[in-house]
């Protein structure tokens, strides 16, 4: 039996408190195998004094924010340079989208928009979809609206797909969906001309942070 994974995060919420939208998918084919990256993995998170069972939250890594308040930026860079690394080795690709609240007038409105693009990607590859014997959406039931939509439109576009609701720490690939929005947020900041502080300071400067990581990172998204 063919399965196909899929982990989806979100980046923001459906209220007031974010300046935009960013839903990300990955896509990993499970007939490729990735139990060899996941111990070299764990081993180098072990190796700088993180906990390999734990997830890896990229956003609070690069804000020093949550457990990683009290953690030097030196480890934080570390953790998070060895979570790309396996994203850049493992087989998998992804997809966002991107949405700016300001463009919508309120949560519904939103909601709607988000709906209408996920239908909109389903449909025009629901050929590499219904490929497989068995579609898995794993998703940590983070947003109810989400959630809804996520059961409402995989179920409406394929008979083959189950929903697995998931904590960040089971699921490597999960944190990877993690780490693709927080790209994708950091791609949307520099276009606006609005890295933060904080960013600039953890990734040195735009220029690094565009050439070691937006760049390599470019290969793994679907067109």
């Amino acid at each position: 039996m063919t399965e196909l994974s899929v982990f989806v995060d979100e980046s923001g919420d459906f209220g007031t408190g974010s300046e935009n939208y960013i839903l990300s998918l990955v896509l990993h084919e499970q007939r490729q195998q990735i139990t060899y990256e996941l111990d070299r993995l764990n081993e180098a998170l072990n190796e700088i004094g993180l906990d390999p069972e734990s997830a890896v939250h990229t956003g609070a890594i690069i804000r020093g924010e949550d457990e990683y308040r009290a953690m030097d930026i030196a480890v934080r860079k570390k953790a998070f340079t060895r979570l790309f690394a396996f994203a850049r080795r493992v087989p998998f690709t992804y997809q966002s989208f991107h949405f700016r609240k300001k463009e919508t007038p309120d949560r519904f409105t939103l909601k709607g928009v988000i709906s209408k693009t996920l239908a909109q990607y389903l449909r025009d590859h629901a050929a590499y979809f219904l490929s497989f014997d068995r579609v898995i959406v794993y998703y940590d039931n983070g947003q109810a609206e989400i959630t809804d939509m996520l059961n409402t439109l995989f179920n409406a576009f394929f008979f083959n797909a189950e929903f697995r609701k998931v904590l960040p720490s089971q699921y490597r690939l999960f944190q990877v969906a993690d780490l693709c929005f927080t790209l994708e947020l950091l791609q949307m900041k520099i276009t606006a001309n609005k890295l933060s502080r904080s960013d600039l300071l953890f990734f040195r400067s735009r220029r690094v942070l565009v050439r070691d990581y937006l760049e390599k990172i470019a290969p793994k998204r679907r067109s």
